[in-house]
Parts: C-alpha cells; sequence; structure tokens
C-alpha cells in the first residue's frame, strides 16, 4: 500500500492551486501524492513486464462509433529495449526494438518491416507514434514527466476515494483537460500499480473512448536480451515501412 506518511503529508492541504495560462487548475494534493508515487516506482525499474485488454472506439460514417478490443503483452528493458505483442480484430502484430534495430511482423500476412534505430525508448516511443502510428499501451506512466504533463495541461485533478473493481481496492483519480477527460484507478496494495486507464477525447464530436486494464505485473524480473531479437520466420516476406 503505498506509504501512510504520504497521506499524512498531504491530508494536511486537500487541494492546491495553480495558475495555468488558461484558467486557475484545481488539483488534489492527494491524488498528486499517489500519481508521483507510481512515476517513482516506474522510474526506479530495470525490466517490466504486463498483459494488457484495451478498448478503443473508432468512428464508422455509417455505424457510428465501432468499439475495437486488443490483448497483449509488453516487455521493456532500460534503457533501450522493448518488444509488444498485440492481438485483436485488427491482426495479431508483434514489435521489436533491441537498441539497435526496430521491426514489425505481422502473423497474420506473415510480413516484416525493420529499420535502423539506436535511440533510447522514450524517443523510440515517440518516433513510433509520430511516423508510423504505433501506439505503445498504457505507455504514458513510463515517462519522466508523466506527472509534470498532468498538472501543466489538465484543468483539474482530484482523488475520489478508494474503490472495488474486479475484486481489487483501488484508488481512484480523475482529471480533465481541455481536450480530454481521463480516470486512473491505481492498486492500493503494494508496490501500488495501476489496475486501468481511460481516456474520452471531448474534443471531438464523436467523444471517442479509449480504456486499457493492466494485469500480471512482473517488476525487475530477468528477461533474456533476445526476447527484443527478431529472427524472420521461414517463408516471412520483408516489405518497406511505411511514415
Amino acid at each position: 500500500m503505498i506509504a501512510i506518511n504520504l497521506f499524512k503529508r498531504y491530508l494536511i492541504i486537500l487541494s492546491i492551486t495553480a495558475i495555468t495560462t488558461n484558467s486557475y487548475a484545481q488539483y488534489d494534493s492527494i491524488a498528486v501524492a499517489i500519481l508521483d508515487s507510481v512515476s517513482d516506482k516506474v522510474s526506479a525499474l530495470e525490466t517490466c513486464s504486463f498483459s494488457f485488454d484495451s478498448e478503443f472506439d473508432i468512428s464508422n460514417s455509417e455505424y457510428g462509433l465501432i468499439t475495437h478490443t486488443e490483448s497483449g503483452n509488453v516487455y521493456l528493458k532500460g534503457p533501450d529495449k522493448l518488444c509488444i505483442e498485440r492481438i485483436g480484430d485488427r491482426g495479431h502484430r508483434k514489435f521489436f526494438y533491441d537498441g539497435k534495430t526496430f521491426s514489425l511482423y505481422s502473423f497474420d500476412k506473415n510480413q516484416f518491416a525493420t529499420a535502423p534505430a539506436t535511440i533510447s525508448l522514450i524517443e523510440l516511443i515517440d518516433s513510433l507514434s509520430s511516423y508510423y502510428g504505433v501506439e505503445v499501451p498504457g505507455i504514458d506512466i513510463f515517462y519522466p514527466d508523466f506527472v509534470d504533463n498532468i498538472l501543466a495541461t489538465s484543468n483539474n485533478l482530484v482523488f475520489l476515494g478508494p474503490v472495488m473493481i474486479d475484486n481489487i481496492q483501488c484508488y481512484h483519480i480523475a482529471g480533465a483537460a481541455d481536450d480530454m477527460t481521463f480516470q486512473f484507478w491505481i492498486k492500493t496494495e503494494s508496490p501500488g500499480l495501476p489496475l486501468k486507464m481511460s481516456i474520452v477525447y471531448i474534443n471531438k464530436p464523436e467523444k471517442l473512448r479509449y480504456s486499457i486494464k493492466f494485469s500480471d505485473w512482473k517488476l525487475d524480473e530477468d528477461i533474456s536480451d533476445s526476447a527484443f531479437e527478431f529472427t524472420a520466420p521461414e517463408g516471412a516476406k520483408k516489405i518497406k515501412l511505411i511514415k
């Protein structure tokens, strides 16, 4: 459970007020303390893996919002290794980064693409999103400035108290920015990691939704470097990465 002394410290002041360029932003200091604790734990890890189940909306001109699902596993090893496997109604894909090369493999098409890359994990993640539209599930919490970004871009942040999800007690946190509302559910049991996160994009007419549920966290367990190296299966066709 998140250390009790943190709550003694922050219960003295229930909320703090910060000035932004647009308005006064209300930040509940208990919510900030909980998210800070998550960020501190994650940033101290040498290796990490977790499973995920996500849902996201895509607007369809004929049928309106269609909810898609995806499940998979994420493996990270500092400072420069990443592996993601994703299975959903958009296909079965796996992404590899071994610190030197980024590879993408489609199980459905037996096709792969590779590109040289010698950058940090954060730089890789930003590049994948910007150039190739590849999002790393739940990656927000791994950014060193995770909490600072929330405080810089949000209009409010509130601690809603303890709740139960699938018989797991969690701290419930909610917030809003100009373009979205978001919620976090953080396990109260040590080491206090996220169980669920959700976003609603309120700046879009369709109010697109995204949610992800985390499970099977493994922290600082040995992960072989070979887990991040891609070897093309027999008969696989090499294609070009298209930005």
